[in-house]
């Protein structure tokens, strides 16, 4: 399993327990650096052995090189590796290795609109396993009914505690938590930084108490007068984002996972993506870009009770409409595993 970002540990947790106690399955990680990656994985995956290539890079040049210079090095580390399937997260470099390697290659994906990541490499893996709104077809494309993010926080693995409230003093407030994103990542390059900054006096004003993840921590100043300013990783974020009244998030993925908690969300990065429309349609996910809009969203998420409209929407897709992740990432790589075992000479 190749883990680049914080986000493919929550993917993949669950689905490496159930491998291991279920199939006794011998499973590792690749690991490129980011952040706090490392030690979240040794957190979530204790005992699981692995190994780190590369680094995090900012700029779109320094992205390449360590792209290819990574590519090289997981070449040469793979091919003395005895395995029978590799996975990934929408990670573009992967690909190529394992098309080189001659190895199968199962990859999650859900975003079809990054120009640097699906559309240059979804011909390559063997599989491509995405969420079956999105509009793609393909010999190797196969899909689910749901989020990936369903593989940790659908019921079977995820429970809100109401006591996580008690350590930030927040459990007989209504409270708002805002999401601000770096604009080191690439699809974020366009963010003007601490612009959430001016929401805060408005939500304060109507009473709400403010939760803030800032990624960026060089604008925490802008922040502080106005918000109970986490310190990540936070042991039960999630339980933050059940039961707040709404989230305010610049990046994508906080902002989907709010929804599934069942907690309507404005997300103000400015990204339309294929599969964020489920949600929208569901009247959970509002995109609002400027100051004006996100007041509107506001407004209209609290008159309207969207909280309980998001809330029961969710809950019954959750048991009617939508498959249990991690079931999908496990059939998935076992049904490729046990294609590569009655392949002869294997």
């Amino acid at each position: 399993m190749d883990i680049t970002h914080p986000a493919g540990v929550n993917f993949f947790k669950n689905a490496v327990q159930r491998l291991k106690r279920e199939e006794n399955a011998d499973v590792s990680f690749i690991v490129q650096p980011r952040g706090k990656l490392i030690p979240i994985l040794e957190k979530e995956c204790p005992g699981v052995p692995f190994v780190v290539f590369g680094k995090h890079r900012r700029t779109l040049s320094g992205k390449g090189f360590g792209l290819l210079n990574r590519c090289w090095q997981l070449l040469f580390y793979l091919r003395k590796r005895d395995f029978d399937v590799l996975t990934n997260l929408d990670d573009l470099g992967l690909s190529y290795v394992s098309r080189l390697l001659r190895k199968p290659l199962v990859t999650f994906e859900d975003d079809i609109d990054n120009l640097f990541g699906f559309r240059r490499y979804r011909h390559l893996p063997t599989r491509v396993v995405l969420p079956d709104h999105l509009p793609v077809k393909g010999k190797n494309i196969y899909k689910y009914r749901g989020f990936k993010e369903l593989a940790y926080l659908h019921p079977n693995y995820f429970k809100p505690q109401k006591e996580s409230l008690k350590r930030f003093g927040l459990e007989n407030s209504d409270f708002v938590f805002i999401r601000e994103v770096s604009s080191g990542s690439t699809n974020y390059k366009h963010l003007v930084m601490g612009q959430l900054s001016k929401i805060c006096p408005y939500l304060k004003a109507l009473g709400f108490e403010i939760v803030l993840s800032l990624e960026e921590k060089s604008l925490r100043e802008q922040f502080e007068k106005d918000c109970i300013i986490l310190e990540e990783p936070v042991e039960d974020i999630f339980s933050l984002l059940h039961f707040a009244t709404l989230t305010i998030a610049s990046g994508d993925t906080m902002a989907r996972e709010s929804c599934l908690l069942g907690t309507p969300a404005i997300h103000t990065g400015g990204r339309e993506m294929a599969i964020n429309k489920e949600l929208e349609r569901k009247g959970c996910f509002f995109r609002a870009v400027g100051e004006r809009r996100i007041l509107e969203a506001i407004r209209k998420i609290i008159e309207n009770d969207i909280k309980k409209q998001t809330t029961d929407a969710i809950n019954y897709a959750i048991q009617h409409e939508w498959e249990d992740t991690t079931k999908v990432i496990v059939n998935n790589l076992l049904e490729v595993a046990n294609q590569v075992s009655r392949e002869p000479g294997s």
